[in-house]
């Protein structure tokens, strides 16, 4: 049996939409004009990165799907943005919530290293450009800490 079908197939457009759906909550957290470049670049380049590290087969399996679909995953999150910018990061941790309760289905060391590849994602582009001249500003932080607190992790 494939680690995905031990998910709806609900759940696994969410496992795979999040790691975009986190990247636009930390860029839209504190924008940058002239960032946005940057931070753009590594929501599109760390997940491959990171899943490289991650020795998951789980953020594997997700990834090789996702090199796929990413144009189509990155526009719609910035679509989803643009028609509810405020309610947006709630809809980021309600989505960080869902992935967090489906990903009791597989094995806890599966499931704590995509909760770490997709926080790891929302950091590299917190830290793509600085604002202010921090690497990562004090509104990127609390952003990643709802994310990681909602997965269930320390940041």
């Amino acid at each position: 049996m494939s680690m995905k079908e031990n998910f709806t197939p609900e759940e696994w457009e969410n496992l795979l939409n999040l790691p975009y759906a986190v990247s636009m909550t930390v860029m839209v957290a504190a924008p940058s004009v002239m960032g946005v470049w940057g931070e753009t670049k590594a929501m599109i380049q760390e997940p491959a990165r990171l899943a490289a590290e991650s020795g998951s087969a789980l953020v594997g399996l997700l990834l090789a799907e996702l090199q796929s679909k990413a144009k189509d995953l990155i526009k719609e999150q910035q679509n989803l943005w643009k028609h509810d910018q405020a309610g947006y990061r709630t809809k980021t941790l309600g989505d960080c919530r869902a992935a967090a309760a489906a990903l009791s289905k597989v094995p806890p060391e599966e499931a704590l290293a995509y909760k770490k590849w997709v926080l790891a994602i929302g950091m590299k582009v917190a830290e793509a450009a600085k604002e202010h001249g921090v690497a990562v500003s004090d509104q990127e932080k609390e952003a990643l800490a709802g994310i990681s607190a909602t997965l269930g992790i320390s940041a």
